[in-house]
């Protein structure tokens, strides 16, 4: 009887060292499958001339930064920041003053920028590894 209570407990005893095992393997692979982030900045800050009702100008100043999901796309993205930075003048230029002084209307803007800027590094190296677009500093002066 103690022989069998003794082999049972051996047993048992295997079988959860094993199962722990798998339960490490698994997670040590799916930390494998997670891609480490980075963000990359757009350069200098883009300063813009916006359209006014009034007589004097108005001016939008904005520093950007990429956020990219994959770190070993950075040097591919990074030789685009020619374009994304001509991406985001175009679109902003041809915002109105009044929308970039109203929370609501710059974070609709943000979300243009992001979708324009992840279809222009899709279309020019296809890759999908822009995550987001995040104005560090926004400026209407």
């Amino acid at each position: 009887m103690k022989k069998i209570l003794l082999s049972a407990n051996l047993m048992f005893l295997l079988l959860t060292l094993q199962v722990g095992n798998q339960a490490l393997s698994a997670e040590s692979e799916s930390e494998g499958v997670k891609n480490e982030t980075a963000y990359i900045s757009l350069g200098e800050p883009l300063v813009l001339n916006l359209s006014s009702q009034r007589s004097r100008n108005t001016y939008l100043q904005i520093t950007a930064n990429i956020l990219i999901t994959n770190v070993k796309s950075e040097t591919i993205i990074k030789a685009h920041i020619p374009a994304m930075r001509h991406q985001l003048i175009v679109l902003l230029s041809e915002q109105p003053a009044n929308d970039m002084k109203a929370p609501n209307k710059r974070e609709e803007i943000r979300q243009s920028a992001k979708l324009k800027i992840q279809a222009l590094i899709a279309e020019l190296s296809n890759n999908e590894d822009v995550g987001d677009v995040l104005f560090s500093s926004f400026l209407v002066q």
